[in-house]
């Protein structure tokens, strides 16, 4: 037993590498750790693998709240970079002299029909 209880956390320790976010790190960690728990508490096949989905789900919460966390962080960095701040004053400043040289284009036609029914 104690030999399979190494090879499934060596190859949970293995597998972690390969997860794309803290999710999914989470529901590995916490199914290994689970299993650990559960086989611990129950010293058998059903107290394992009750434990390995107990700690998958609670690992799986607590790393997706933790990626949650992260890209708000990365969020509010961006917000108050001055690379993003510079973009959003141009952007800004693009839209209001688009808006001005429509209002002159605008006028100026108003002009030119004006000018065209006093014939």
């Amino acid at each position: 037993m104690r030999t399979v209880i190494v090879t499934f956390a060596s190859i949970s320790i293995g597998l972690i590498g390969g997860c794309k976010d803290s999710a999914q790190s989470g529901t590995l960690i916490g199914a290994g750790g689970g299993a650990l728990a559960g086989q611990a508490i129950g010293g058998n096949t059903k107290g394992t693998l009750i434990g390995a989905g107990i700690g998958a789900l609670g690992g799986y919460i607590v790393g997706n709240e933790m990626d949650k966390d992260r890209q708000k962080k990365q969020q509010q960095q961006q917000a108050n970079s001055p690379v993003y701040q510079n973009d959003v004053e141009s952007q800004r400043l693009r839209a209001e002299n688009e808006r001005l040289r429509l209002q002159a284009e605008n006028e100026r036609l108003r002009r030119q029909l004006e000018s065209d029914n006093d014939y």
